[in-house]
C-alpha cells in the first residue's frame, strides 16, 4: 500500500507542471474567447498564452517553498584556512640503503575572492 502511495505522489509531482498545459489544450477554445486578457487585440494574436503564462507562474510560485526562500538569508561564512605552500614528505623506507628527503611543492593556489562575487539577494 506505501509502494502504491509513493508511486502515486511521485507521479502527481513529477507531472504537476504540465497540469495547466493538459488544461490549456482541453479548453484551448473557451480559455482564448473568455479568459484571454488581449482578446481585445487580435493583432497580438495571443490566443489564451497570457492565462496559460500565469498559471505557469502560479505552479512555479508554489512549487518554492517558504524553506528554500529563508535558505539563503542566514547563511553563514566559513573560515577559511590556507595550505602551507611547501609541505615535506620523508621517506621512512630505505632502498639500498638510502635515505631521501622528498619536497612537495604546490604549484596551485587558492584564489579566495569572497568579497567580489556575492550572489543576488532577492
Amino acid at each position: 500500500m506505501n509502494l502504491i502511495c509513493s508511486i502515486f505522489l511521485t507521479l502527481y509531482m513529477v507531472f504537476r507542471p504540465l497540469i495547466p498545459l493538459m488544461e490549456y489544450a482541453v479548453n484551448y477554445d473557451y480559455i482564448s474567447t473568455t479568459l484571454c486578457i488581449n482578446k481585445s487585440n487580435p493583432e497580438l494574436h495571443c490566443n489564451g498564452k497570457c492565462y496559460l503564462s500565469k498559471e505557469l507562474a502560479k505552479t512555479n510560485d508554489s512549487d518554492s517553498s517558504p524553506l528554500n526562500k529563508t535558505k539563503n538569508s542566514g547563511q553563514k561564512i566559513l573560515d577559511i584556512c590556507t595550505l602551507p605552500e611547501i609541505t615535506g614528505i620523508n621517506k621512512a623506507e630505505s632502498f639500498l640503503s638510502l635515505h631521501s628527503n622528498f619536497l612537495y611543492e604546490t604549484a596551485y593556489s587558492f584564489l579566495f575572492l569572497k568579497h567580489i562575487f556575492k550572489p543576488p539577494v532577492f
